[in-house]
């Protein structure tokens, strides 16, 4: 503190504390501190480091000496690296500028996710088509014709062994598709396979939103328009649960933890709430149109957000999730702070300040700083654009990162990673022309893949790769008969704009802006 500051009266009341730093010392700061090490990115004022000397150079050193790691047993060498100092040193290279371009195609692009082991990544378009890729190659091994679509397809997910898919759309069936070695790459109903059917509902106008198995895969959750939680026992054949969860539609739901007993929905109605499947018992479905007086008791409630929720992503922990909302916020939250039913219901209800419709217009109240009076989330980022469409979030992987970041979809077209501890937008990976609706970090690897509404399929690494089309899109296209959508591509990624050259002005590779690089240089010249 300044001399003049100390002056101008010491009795002045001190600033509250940003954001993060009380996050910083809840269990969840500390577990991130612990494992991932300070901040993501440098404080202001101090010089930018190599990522080799602050991070690797360190780590290599302090194992050669024996004061860091564990030595693994018969080994006389030196001790490896412990799991920590693994996730400590990749961090550091996230994704970033580094793109490659792994399919295109004339639709929109709504869902992609790997599987669990990393080997597979499904992505869904609006033309009927879910493709599933190789991720070691980029080979299409399954190209399937979604069977009785109505819009889109809302929704993927894959089984936890990766042998089968689910597709689901505006409509009460989820369908599932074989994934094994002797199934056809083309996959079209009643033609030369046979997509298993699973109704939720006799109602012809249910629509599902959001799918996803259960961790042992034998239950499928799903959020519907009819503002239904349903569950589904794939061993029984049958609707195991369906209870009336929200008073407008569930948009997504997640399983909290491994036990698959614990699930999130988040709805239009702006609430988050998780469900125990053991308190809930066998329900019939209420009529569309009830009241919100027949809505099912909840575990708990977690208000916090102005707007309708589009996303919620589970952190595996049982206590942590993350919500992507209209309101144009992404917040995370500890569900032992969230108020139970009967506390809710005595609460004050939060009207909605706006009338508005996100698929076309800007949120109204983008810079008016409004909080809700109830708000029990633990860190709100703010940047990205949740409009158009269902713009969805998740947690960075446990394995590589420790799950230090959390990454969004925009309707900008930019990726978005937001450092979990600090608030800040570390990256922004611009590439799309259009909505980026969802992301997929890969479980193992230090890569990404995005797609977007203007039909393409990019893969993101902390390098840059050259940013032209795969061997596998450019053999496929050219089978196909469509070298004008690849020239139409290539010249599409060799944008000056999308990867400006030192030529250009546009940096030196780096993945700097401009703007930093000229911040480095002017310190280069006070030193």
């Amino acid at each position: 503190m300044s001399a003049d500051m100390e002056d101008a009266g010491a009795s002045a009341p001190a600033p509250p504390p940003p954001p993060s730093e009380g996050f910083a010392l809840t269990d969840l700061g500390q577990e991130l501190l612990m494992r991932t090490g300070t901040a993501a990115e440098p404080r202001p004022g101090r010089r930018r480091q190599c990522p080799l000397m602050s991070s690797l150079h360190a780590l290599l050193t302090a194992r050669s000496v024996g004061s860091s790691g564990r030595k693994p047993s018969g080994c006389t060498g030196a001790p490896a690296f412990t799991p920590n100092d693994r996730v400590r040193a990749l961090t550091k290279f996230r994704p970033n500028r580094g793109m490659r371009l792994v399919d295109a195609t004339e639709s929109r692009g709504y869902t992609c996710q790997h599987s669990d082991d990393g080997s597979l990544l499904a992505c869904a378009f609006q033309d009927r088509r879910v493709r599933v890729y190789e991720t070691s190659t980029w080979k299409l091994v399954k190209d399937v014709n979604a069977h009785n679509l109505r819009w889109t397809v809302t929704d993927t997910a894959l089984t936890p062994d990766s042998r089968r898919l689910a597709y689901a759309s505006i409509t009460p069936d989820v369908h599932l598709v074989e994934l094994g070695a002797h199934t056809h790459v083309t996959s079209q109903q009643n033609l030369n396979e046979v997509h298993a059917s699973i109704s939720l509902s006799d109602h012809g106008d249910l629509g599902i939103w959001s799918i996803r198995f259960s961790p042992c895969g034998g239950l499928l959750f799903a959020g519907a328009n009819d503002a239904c939680l349903h569950v589904y026992d794939l061993a029984r054949d049958c609707v195991a649960q369906c209870v009336r969860a929200h008073a407008d539609d569930v948009n997504s739901v997640a399983v909290a933890d491994v036990s698959g007993q614990l699930v999130y929905t988040a709805s239009d109605d702006g609430l988050l709430k998780l469900w125990d499947r053991r308190c809930l018992g066998p329900a019939p479905m209420t009529a569309p149109g009830s009241s919100s007086r027949d809505l099912a008791t909840p575990a708990g409630v977690l208000p916090g957000h102005l707007e309708g929720l589009t996303h919620v992503a589970a952190r595996g922990d049982g206590r942590h999730c993350a919500t992507n909302s209209k309101d144009q916020t992404l917040k995370l939250w500890d569900v032992r702070k969230m108020v139970s039913a009967g506390d809710f219901a005595r609460m004050p209800r939060v009207q909605r300040r706006y009338h508005w419709d996100y698929r076309w217009m800007d949120y109204p109240g983008v810079n008016d700083g409004a909080r809700h009076p109830n708000d029990c989330s633990i860190m709100t980022y703010r940047g990205h654009r949740v409009l158009e469409t269902l713009i969805r979030c998740d947690f960075s992987p446990e394995r590589s990162t420790g799950q230090r970041f959390l990454y969004t979809g925009s309707q900008d077209g930019v990726v978005y990673i937001f450092d979990v501890l600090t608030g800040e937008a570390v990256d922004r990976l611009r590439f799309h022309r259009a909505a980026v609706r969802d992301v997929s970090w890969h479980p193992a690897d230090m890569s990404l893949v995005s797609c977007s509404f203007d039909g393409t399929v990019a893969e993101w690494s902390h390098a840059h790769v050259g940013g032209g089309l795969t061997k596998a899109y450019r053999a496929r296209a050219d089978s196909e008969g469509c070298p004008c959508a690849t020239r139409r591509l290539e010249q599409a990624v060799s944008r000056s704009d999308l990867f400006p050259t030192a030529a250009d002005g546009g940096g030196n590779g780096s993945g700097m802006s401009r703007e930093a690089e000229d911040e480095e240089e002017e310190e280069e010249e006070e030193e």
